[in-house]
């Protein structure tokens, strides 16, 4: 592999895999390869989507060091996965739902991470050239707007399927 190739894809693929531990974690309250390396390869449409979201607002600006960039600033999304799979690691789910804090805080801690995620990526595009704070609010714009439809497209739209197909005797 080529070094450029390798800092493109190290982060996105550590994104990946971290979702498929934590998938593990949260399934069976254990770290197992049975489950981490195939949550890990389906959840790898969420860095896909993500890229394609660069590739669209930085077009021919794209480079490895950018992508590499770019997903170092999910670490407040990684510090928040990685709390809540310990915590349905450790509480069995019957516990944790009779905890009444328990839903203020998830989503509390949630509602910071996507402050904290915002604020990084709005750092983030104004460093890889979009000048001012408001065409950086501008990419960050295009860029969830690219990347967030494939997401749900991906991982809601089976789900709501089943759903329409249910409801309607399919």
């Amino acid at each position: 592999m080529s070094g450029s190739f390798w800092l493109a894809v190290r982060r996105p693929l550590a994104l990946a895999l971290f979702l498929g531990c934590a998938v593990s974690l949260m399934a069976s309250g254990t770290l197992t390869l049975r489950l981490a390396l195939p949550a890990a390869l389906y959840w790898t449409f969420i860095p896909l989507a993500e890229i394609a979201g660069l590739a669209v607002v930085l077009r021919k600006r794209l480079r490895a060091d950018l992508v590499d960039a770019f997903f170092a600033g999910h670490r407040p999304w990684l510090i928040w996965l990685a709390a809540f799979a310990a915590w349905w690691t450790f509480v069995p789910p019957p516990l944790a739902y009779q905890w009444g804090a328990f839903s203020r805080i998830w989503e509390l801690t949630a509602v910071m991470a996507v402050g904290s995620s915002l604020w990084l990526d709005l750092a983030f595009f104004q460093r890889a050239g979009a000048g001012s704070r408001k065409h950086a609010a501008r990419d960050v714009a295009v860029h969830r707007l690219v990347s967030w439809p494939l997401v749900l497209v991906i991982f809601v739209a089976p789900a709501a399927w089943q759903e329409v197909a249910s409801r309607f005797g399919l």
